[in-house]
């Protein structure tokens, strides 16, 4: 008798050691999901973020070269307005790297706006400024 209860012991210890095995496996699994998760959301908002101030960066050296010729422009006019497709694919326009990525600034002739492209890996962010000339004045800042 003394026998049969030290085998069911034995048995259930072993139960417990593999359903607790299972659950710390299970939390590790979260974990290892909460953290990847974080650190791609971080690697995407910092890319972004790049890819902001990529665009501004060509937002100054459109406004300069306004300031040097008002009649300054990249492309003929495109309808429809603000299109995004368009202005990171087809527009002409003057195109630089800068660091790891690159701007492109483009002024549609005889329109009041600017738009500059930053991209940065896959990140793209798209600024329009509207404007008037003579003397040069930013009236109104928009990201598409």
């Amino acid at each position: 008798m003394f026998r049969s209860e030290t085998q069911g012991k034995k048995g259930s210890a072993l139960l417990l050691l593999i359903m607790a095995t299972g659950i710390f496996l299970v939390l590790g699994v979260i974990i290892l999901k909460m953290v990847y998760n974080t650190h791609a959301t971080v690697v995407a908002s910092l890319t972004r973020e790049e890819a902001f101030w990529l665009a501004e960066a060509g937002l100054e050296k459109a406004k300069v070269a306004l300031v040097h010729n008002p009649n300054w422009y990249t492309d003929l006019p495109h309808y429809p307005f603000d299109d995004r497709a368009w202005l990171k694919e087809e527009a002409v326009g003057e195109k630089e790297n800068l660091g790891g990525g690159w701007f492109k600034i483009v002024r549609e002739r005889e329109r009041p706006f600017l738009y500059a492209v930053g991209c940065q890996k896959k990140a793209v962010v798209i600024i329009k400024l509207t404007f008037s000339t003579a003397p040069f004045k930013s009236t109104k800042w928009e990201e598409l």
